[in-house]
C-alpha cells in the first residue's frame, strides 16, 4: 500500500514537472534579445546624458576659452564652413519665393520655440500692402520716406499681428529699421476706442525713450494712437497715451510701485535694446516683478524683445518666464555692418590718441558730425578738457552728475547739427540714431571684467557703438584707436569673433576723402 502511494507521489510530481512550460529556442533567443535590447538602451541613456552634460558645458564656457579655441583654429578658419552655423542660417524655397527660419543652436540648448516647428513661414514681400499695413499707418510711413518695408520689418510684423500671440525675440543689425519693426506692430496692435495705456515700450536711457517716441509718433500720425514718452524729472501728463515709451527704472517707480492699476489692460511690452536690459542687475529686477505679476494676476501680454545683440544669459532669462517665445536670429558675421568701413590707427602713447582726433579736427574743420566712445566718465570729461585747451569746441554726453536739462539741451543740437563733434560713454552706443553720423571712433576699445578678474573684450558693445553710423544703409566709418599690445590683441579677438576685417587707416587725408565721398553719394 506504501509502495503504491509512494508511486503515485512519483507521479504527480513528474506530471508537475512535466507541466512547467520550457523554454523553446525562440524563448530563449528573445531572452537574448531583450537582453541586447535594454543593454542598448542603457548605453542610449548614458550617451544623452553625456550629450546633455556636453552642452551645458558648452553653455557655461567663459568667452576667454572660446578666445583661446579661435585662435588654436585660426589658420584653418574660413576654409570650411561650420555645420552648427549653417542651421542658423534661413532655407530659401526658390519654387514658392518663402523664406523658412531654420532652427538654431540657441533653440536646441534653452528650448525656445522656433517658428519651423509649428510649420509657421514667411513670405518674403516688398511692400507695405503686400504686408497688410493699415492705409493710415502706410500713409505716415511714406511721410518719413520709407518706401519699402526693410528685411526685420517684414520678417517681424505678420508674426507680432499673427493669432494668438506670440512672443518674439527678434534679433537684427543694427540700423535695420527695428524701432520700426516693432513700431508697427505696437502701433496696429493698439485699440483706437479705448484710451487707456494698451502699449508698454522700455529704452534704457531718456535720449532712446524720447527718439523712440519721435518715431512712433511719426508713423501714428494720421491714426488716432496717442503716444507718450514718460522721463524722470519731468511731471507726469494729465493723460497717458495708449502706448507709453518709459525707462525700466521710472515705469518701476510709477507703476509697479504705485499704481499698477493703470497697467491691467496692456496688452503689449516691447523691450528695445534687450539684451542690456535684462542683463543688467538693476533693470532685470524690473521685468523679473512684472513678468511675475503678469503670471499671478494671468494677464495676456504679448512680450517682443528686440536687439542686435543676445547672450546665452540674457535667453536663460527669457525661458525662465516665456518658454513659448519665438526666435529670429542671425549668425555672429551677419551682425556686422557690411556699409561701414572698420579702421585701426596705432598709437604710441594716450596722448597720442588725442593728438590724432586734434589732427583730425584741424584738417576737417569740424564739419561732419563725430561721435567719440570713451569708456569712462572721467576719461570723456579729460579728453574734452585736453581738446577744449588746444582751442576745439567738443561737447560731452553722459550720466551721471550731468543733469537731464543738460543731456537734454546737448542730444537736441547735436541732432540739429549744432554740435559737430561729441565725446560720450556707451550711454550713447545703443539705439541712438541719427543718420548724419559718418564717423565713429573709439577713443577706447569696448571692454569688460571676466569672472576671473581678467580684461576682455565687449563685443556686443563694439558692434553697437560702430552701428552708430551707417544707418539705414548708408555708409560709415569707425575708426579704433590702439595702443599698446593689449589694445591690438582685443581688435584681432574683435576681428575673430564677427569674423570680419579691420583694416589699418591708410591716412587723415585718405579718411576725408572717404567721408566727403559718403556724403556726396546722399546728396
Amino acid at each position: 500500500m506504501e509502495r503504491k502511494e509512494k508511486e503515485n507521489k512519483e507521479n504527480e510530481n513528474n506530471l508537475k514537472e512535466e507541466s512547467k512550460p520550457k523554454g523553446t529556442e525562440s524563448d530563449k533567443k528573445e531572452n537574448k534579445e531583450d537582453k541586447v535590447e535594454s543593454k542598448i538602451n542603457i548605453i542610449k541613456e548614458e550617451l544623452k546624458e553625456k550629450k546633455e552634460k556636453e552642452e551645458e558645458k558648452e553653455v557655461k564656457e567663459e568667452k576667454v576659452e572660446k578666445e583661446e579655441k579661435e585662435e588654436k583654429d585660426e589658420k584653418t578658419e574660413g576654409e570650411k564652413e561650420d555645420p552648427k552655423e549653417e542651421k542658423t542660417e534661413n532655407s530659401i524655397n526658390e519654387n514658392v519665393g518663402i523664406e523658412v527660419p531654420v532652427k538654431s543652436h540657441v533653440d536646441e540648448k534653452l528650448g525656445l520655440k522656433n517658428m519651423i516647428e509649428d510649420s509657421f513661414i514667411l513670405s518674403t514681400v516688398k511692400t507695405w500692402d503686400e504686408l497688410g499695413v493699415k492705409p493710415e499707418i502706410h500713409k505716415g510711413l511714406l511721410s518719413m520716406d520709407f518706401i519699402t518695408p526693410s528685411k526685420i520689418q517684414s520678417t517681424t510684423f505678420p508674426l507680432i499681428m499673427k493669432e494668438p500671440r506670440l512672443n518674439i525675440v527678434a534679433q537684427a543689425k543694427n540700423g535695420s529699421g527695428k524701432t520700426g519693426a516693432f513700431g508697427l506692430g505696437a502701433i496696429s496692435s493698439v485699440d483706437e476706442n479705448s484710451k487707456n495705456i494698451q502699449v508698454v515700450v522700455f529704452a534704457h536711457t531718456r535720449e532712446l525713450v524720447k527718439q523712440i517716441e519721435e518715431v512712433l509718433c511719426k508713423i501714428a500720425k494720421f491714426t488716432k494712437v496717442k503716444i507718450t514718452a514718460l522721463l524722470s524729472g519731468e511731471s507726469e501728463p494729465d493723460e497717458y497715451g495708449q502706448i507709453i515709451v518709459i525707462t525700466p527704472g521710472h515705469f518701476d517707480n510709477c507703476f509697479l510701485k504705485r499704481n499698477k492699476t493703470l497697467i491691467n489692460n496692456i496688452k503689449m511690452m516691447v523691450l528695445d535694446e534687450a539684451d542690456f536690459m535684462l542683463t543688467n542687475e538693476v533693470t532685470s529686477r524690473v521685468f523679473d516683478r512684472a513678468f511675475k505679476l503678469f503670471q499671478k494676476t494671468k494677464m495676456k501680454v504679448q512680450i517682443l524683445f528686440f536687439s542686435a545683440t543676445f547672450d546665452v544669459k540674457c535667453y536663460k532669462f527669457i525661458k525662465r518666464f516665456y518658454t513659448n517665445a519665438y526666435m529670429i536670429e542671425m549668425k555672429k558675421e551677419e551682425l556686422t555692418l557690411d556699409n561701414v568701413s572698420q579702421m585701426y590707427e596705432i598709437c604710441k602713447t594716450p596722448d597720442d590718441k588725442v593728438t590724432f582726433i586734434e589732427e583730425y579736427l584741424k584738417v576737417s574743420q569740424g564739419s561732419q558730425r563725430v561721435i567719440i566712445f570713451a569708456n569712462k566718465r572721467d576719461y570723456v570729461f579729460k579728453l574734452q578738457q585736453n581738446l577744449l585747451k588746444r582751442g576745439y569746441k567738443v561737447f560731452i554726453l553722459m550720466g551721471g552728475d550731468m543733469a537731464f536739462s543738460n543731456r537734454d539741451e546737448t542730444i537736441k543740437k547735436f541732432s540739429k547739427g549744432e554740435i559737430q563733434i561729441l565725446i560720450t560713454t556707451d550711454l550713447l552706443s545703443r539705439g541712438y540714431d541719427e543718420k548724419s553720423v559718418k564717423l565713429v571712433i573709439n577713443f577706447d576699445l569696448p571692454v569688460k571684467k571676466a569672472r576671473d578678474g581678467n580684461i576682455i573684450p565687449n563685443y556686443e558693445t563694439y558692434l553697437h557703438r560702430i552701428g552708430r553710423t551707417g544707418r539705414f544703409g548708408t555708409k560709415g566709418i569707425g575708426i579704433n584707436l590702439c595702443c599698446g599690445k593689449r589694445d591690438m590683441e582685443i581688435l584681432k579677438s574683435i576681428e575673430r569673433y564677427y569674423k570680419t576685417k579691420i583694416e589699418k587707416m591708410k591716412s587723415l587725408d585718405v579718411l576725408l576723402e572717404e567721408l566727403k565721398k559718403f556724403y556726396l553719394e546722399e546728396s
